[in-house]
């Protein structure tokens, strides 16, 4: 595993750096201090996956991970000391497939790369509730919400249900008895029904 972390904070960064070599199956960690540093790194580095802290000099953190998401594939997380409601739908909305609040860090980082490379996602419990609750307030489509949800087959909300459960798609497949490539293309179906482009988005119409 290859990552690359974005990171002004050169004390938290040299920390974390070294906290991520210890971690299971990574070979090599990149760092940046800022976002366009980090794009010259992905450019030129192979990058399994990028941590990104929110407040970066320059083009700053949001802008970086909407750059990064709509041109790759490479899943981005977010960790950040930002946890207003407001920034955890922002940093939803750029991209970003999981979220972990720097005072959890160190202690939840392993778990969030496993999840993530795995194709799910990572977002705690803080920020899960709060993506929930402006869900519940603000949007105004709700009842297009249910009317793609009514959309999906049988088989297809069961998957769905699992997405919300954080579960992966080997794990998807070992619970509905089905083969990965099956989920696969449950998930990339239910995702253009649902009008979604990930999996947190989808599991947010599904928990809502």
């Amino acid at each position: 595993m290859r990552l690359l972390l974005i990171e002004d904070d050169q004390a938290y960064q040299l920390a974390m750096a070294a906290h991520l070599q210890g971690c299971a199956g990574v070979e090599q960690v990149h760092v940046a201090g800022d976002g366009e540093q980090a794009l010259e790194l992905l450019e030129s580095k192979p990058i399994d996956l990028v941590l990104l802290d929110l407040v970066l000099p320059g083009m700053g953190g949001l802008a970086t991970c909407r750059y990064i998401t709509k041109t790759s594939a490479i899943p981005v997380l977010i960790i950040t000391s930002q946890d207003d409601p407001d920034w955890v739908q922002k940093i939803w909305q750029a991209g970003a497939r999981g979220y972990l609040h720097k005072e959890r860090a160190f202690e939840q980082v392993e778990m969030a790369l496993a999840s993530l490379l795995a194709g799910a996602s990572w977002w705690d419990h803080k920020a899960t509730a709060a993506l929930q609750a402006l869900s519940g307030s603000r949007s105004p489509r709700r009842a297009d919400h249910a009317k793609h949800l009514d959309s999906l087959t049988s088989r297809e909300r069961q998957v769905l249900a699992c997405i919300a459960e954080g579960d992966d798609n080997r794990t998807i497949a070992l619970r509905l008895a089905i083969g990965e490539g099956t989920v696969r293309s449950h998930v990339h179906v239910l995702l253009h029904k649902l009008q979604v482009s990930n999996r947190t988005q989808a599991a947010l119409l599904w928990l809502a």
